[in-house]
Protein backbone atom coordinates (compact mmCIF):
# COMPACT_ATOMS: atom_id res chain seq x y z
CA UNK A 1 0.00 0.00 0.00
CA UNK A 2 1.78 3.56 -1.07
CA UNK A 3 2.11 6.19 1.39
CA UNK A 4 -0.89 8.15 -0.63
CA UNK A 5 -3.33 5.55 -0.21
CA UNK A 6 -2.91 4.83 3.54
CA UNK A 7 -3.17 8.41 4.15
CA UNK A 8 -6.36 9.39 1.94
CA UNK A 9 -8.92 8.01 4.51
CA UNK A 10 -7.97 10.72 7.06
CA UNK A 11 -7.80 13.42 4.69
CA UNK A 12 -11.20 12.33 3.53
CA UNK A 13 -12.49 12.59 7.02
CA UNK A 14 -10.92 15.65 7.10
CA UNK A 15 -12.21 16.92 4.35
CA UNK A 16 -15.66 16.41 5.63
CA UNK A 17 -14.70 17.81 8.96
CA UNK A 18 -14.24 21.07 6.94
CA UNK A 19 -16.99 20.93 5.13
CA UNK A 20 -19.53 20.60 8.29
CA UNK A 21 -17.55 23.32 9.72
CA UNK A 22 -18.04 26.03 6.98
CA UNK A 23 -21.86 25.20 7.57
CA UNK A 24 -22.18 24.94 11.14
CA UNK A 25 -19.84 28.36 11.44
CA UNK A 26 -21.70 29.77 8.69
CA UNK A 27 -25.16 29.67 10.05
CA UNK A 28 -24.21 30.11 13.69
CA UNK A 29 -20.92 31.47 13.97
CA UNK A 30 -17.72 30.37 16.09
CA UNK A 31 -19.46 30.36 19.61
CA UNK A 32 -23.35 29.13 18.28
CA UNK A 33 -21.61 26.18 17.67
CA UNK A 34 -19.91 23.15 19.32
CA UNK A 35 -17.56 20.90 18.21
CA UNK A 36 -20.04 17.92 19.60
CA UNK A 37 -22.56 19.09 16.74
CA UNK A 38 -19.91 19.05 14.22
CA UNK A 39 -18.52 15.79 14.64
CA UNK A 40 -21.89 14.36 14.82
CA UNK A 41 -22.99 15.73 11.36
CA UNK A 42 -19.79 13.77 10.50
CA UNK A 43 -20.77 10.83 11.88
CA UNK A 44 -17.72 10.06 14.58
CA UNK A 45 -17.08 11.10 18.42
CA UNK A 46 -15.70 14.51 19.62
CA UNK A 47 -12.72 12.66 20.49
CA UNK A 48 -12.41 11.78 16.19
CA UNK A 49 -12.82 15.21 15.27
CA UNK A 50 -10.35 16.79 17.97
CA UNK A 51 -7.94 13.77 16.69
CA UNK A 52 -7.43 15.78 13.74
CA UNK A 53 -7.76 19.42 14.51
CA UNK A 54 -6.68 19.57 18.44
CA UNK A 55 -9.07 21.86 19.52
CA UNK A 56 -12.06 23.63 18.25
CA UNK A 57 -10.25 26.75 17.80
CA UNK A 58 -7.66 24.47 15.48
CA UNK A 59 -10.64 23.83 13.37
CA UNK A 60 -11.70 27.15 12.33
CA UNK A 61 -8.23 28.14 11.66
CA UNK A 62 -7.10 25.39 9.79
CA UNK A 63 -10.52 26.37 8.38
CA UNK A 64 -9.89 30.15 7.64
CA UNK A 65 -6.57 29.11 6.41
CA UNK A 66 -7.71 26.63 3.78
CA UNK A 67 -10.20 28.84 2.31
CA UNK A 68 -7.32 31.88 2.42
CA UNK A 69 -5.18 29.77 0.83
CA UNK A 70 -7.15 28.85 -2.48
CA UNK A 71 -8.58 32.37 -2.43
CA UNK A 72 -4.75 33.50 -3.07
CA UNK A 73 -4.44 30.64 -5.65
CA UNK A 74 -7.25 31.81 -7.06
CA UNK A 75 -6.94 35.50 -7.13
CA UNK A 76 -3.43 35.60 -8.14
CA UNK A 77 -3.74 32.88 -11.25
CA UNK A 78 -6.85 35.37 -12.78
CA UNK A 79 -4.41 37.87 -11.87
CA UNK A 80 -1.80 36.60 -13.99
CA UNK A 81 -4.00 35.54 -16.75
CA UNK A 82 -6.26 38.79 -17.45
CA UNK A 83 -3.68 41.77 -15.78
CA UNK A 84 -6.73 43.08 -14.08
CA UNK A 85 -7.21 42.77 -9.94
CA UNK A 86 -10.71 43.44 -10.92
CA UNK A 87 -11.91 40.04 -12.89
CA UNK A 88 -9.41 38.35 -9.65
CA UNK A 89 -11.93 40.00 -7.46
CA UNK A 90 -15.09 38.94 -9.61
CA UNK A 91 -13.25 35.26 -10.00
CA UNK A 92 -13.05 34.72 -6.17
CA UNK A 93 -16.17 36.22 -5.25
CA UNK A 94 -17.96 33.98 -7.99
CA UNK A 95 -16.16 30.87 -6.83
CA UNK A 96 -16.88 31.74 -2.74
CA UNK A 97 -20.56 32.55 -3.44
CA UNK A 98 -21.08 29.20 -5.38
CA UNK A 99 -19.55 27.24 -2.90
CA UNK A 100 -22.45 26.06 -0.29
CA UNK A 101 -21.77 27.82 2.92
CA UNK A 102 -18.45 29.85 2.29
CA UNK A 103 -19.96 33.61 1.98
CA UNK A 104 -21.70 32.41 4.83
CA UNK A 105 -18.87 31.80 7.00
CA UNK A 106 -16.48 34.64 6.66
CA UNK A 107 -19.37 37.02 6.63
CA UNK A 108 -20.13 35.56 9.96
CA UNK A 109 -16.85 35.53 11.61
CA UNK A 110 -15.47 38.37 9.86
CA UNK A 111 -18.22 40.53 12.22
CA UNK A 112 -17.50 37.96 14.75
CA UNK A 113 -13.59 38.55 14.92
CA UNK A 114 -14.16 42.58 15.33
CA UNK A 115 -13.72 41.37 18.96
CA UNK A 116 -9.75 41.38 19.93
CA UNK A 117 -10.65 38.36 22.17
CA UNK A 118 -12.32 36.03 18.96
CA UNK A 119 -9.81 33.34 17.99
CA UNK A 120 -9.81 34.77 14.69
CA UNK A 121 -9.17 38.31 15.51
CA UNK A 122 -5.46 37.98 14.24
CA UNK A 123 -6.26 36.39 11.18
CA UNK A 124 -9.15 38.46 10.17
CA UNK A 125 -7.12 41.34 10.95
CA UNK A 126 -3.68 40.14 8.92
CA UNK A 127 -5.66 38.79 5.90
CA UNK A 128 -7.45 42.39 5.54
CA UNK A 129 -4.09 44.20 5.95
CA UNK A 130 -2.62 41.97 3.29
CA UNK A 131 -5.62 42.03 0.62
CA UNK A 132 -5.38 46.34 1.02
CA UNK A 133 -1.46 46.23 0.34
CA UNK A 134 -1.85 44.00 -2.10
CA UNK A 135 -4.69 45.72 -4.04
CA UNK A 136 -3.02 48.70 -3.57
CA UNK A 137 0.37 48.27 -5.12
CA UNK A 138 -1.73 46.72 -8.35
CA UNK A 139 -3.72 49.33 -8.74
CA UNK A 140 -0.81 51.78 -8.57
CA UNK A 141 0.98 49.83 -11.04
CA UNK A 142 -3.09 50.21 -13.24
CA UNK A 143 -2.66 53.90 -12.73
CA UNK A 144 0.76 54.48 -13.87
CA UNK A 145 0.26 52.67 -16.99
CA UNK A 146 -2.85 54.87 -17.43
CA UNK A 147 -5.55 51.65 -17.61
CA UNK A 148 -7.71 53.19 -14.69
CA UNK A 149 -9.26 56.80 -13.77
CA UNK A 150 -5.72 58.90 -12.92
CA UNK A 151 -6.23 61.40 -9.67
CA UNK A 152 -8.16 58.64 -7.93
CA UNK A 153 -6.31 57.62 -4.51
CA UNK A 154 -5.15 54.05 -4.81
CA UNK A 155 -5.32 53.80 -1.00
CA UNK A 156 -8.87 54.19 -0.52
CA UNK A 157 -9.73 52.51 -3.82
CA UNK A 158 -8.34 49.27 -2.71
CA UNK A 159 -10.54 50.12 0.65
CA UNK A 160 -13.39 50.53 -1.03
CA UNK A 161 -13.01 47.80 -3.54
CA UNK A 162 -12.87 45.54 -0.02
CA UNK A 163 -15.99 47.46 1.14
CA UNK A 164 -17.61 46.62 -2.27
CA UNK A 165 -16.95 42.94 -2.22
CA UNK A 166 -18.03 42.12 1.26
CA UNK A 167 -20.90 44.79 1.29
CA UNK A 168 -22.42 42.85 -1.95
CA UNK A 169 -21.95 39.08 -0.22
CA UNK A 170 -23.87 40.35 2.80
CA UNK A 171 -26.91 41.36 -0.01
CA UNK A 172 -26.62 38.40 -0.73
CA UNK A 173 -27.14 36.23 2.17
CA UNK A 174 -29.54 38.52 2.88
CA UNK A 175 -31.55 38.90 -0.15
CA UNK A 176 -31.10 35.24 -1.51
CA UNK A 177 -33.04 33.59 -3.22
CA UNK A 178 -33.98 36.69 -4.83
CA UNK A 179 -30.35 37.93 -5.53
CA UNK A 180 -27.97 35.15 -7.73
CA UNK A 181 -24.40 34.74 -7.74
CA UNK A 182 -24.75 36.39 -11.15
CA UNK A 183 -26.08 39.55 -10.11
CA UNK A 184 -23.70 39.97 -7.59
CA UNK A 185 -20.52 39.70 -10.14
CA UNK A 186 -22.57 41.49 -12.89
CA UNK A 187 -23.12 44.15 -9.81
CA UNK A 188 -19.02 44.16 -9.17
CA UNK A 189 -18.32 44.28 -12.81
CA UNK A 190 -20.05 47.10 -13.31
CA UNK A 191 -18.85 49.31 -10.69
CA UNK A 192 -15.20 48.22 -11.71
CA UNK A 193 -15.98 49.06 -14.76
CA UNK A 194 -16.46 52.81 -13.92
CA UNK A 195 -12.88 53.32 -12.62
CA UNK A 196 -10.72 52.21 -16.26
CA UNK A 197 -9.85 54.94 -18.41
Amino acid sequence: MSAGSRYAPGLARQRQILDEATRAFGRAGFDGVTVQEIADACGITRQGLLHHFGSKEGLLMALLRQRDEADQELFGRVLAESGSPFRAIVAVTRANAAAPGITAMFTQLAAEATRPDHPAHDFFRDVYTRIHHDLRATLSDMQREGSIVAGVDVDQLASGLVALRDGLALQLLLRSPTQSVDELTDTLETMFGLLLA
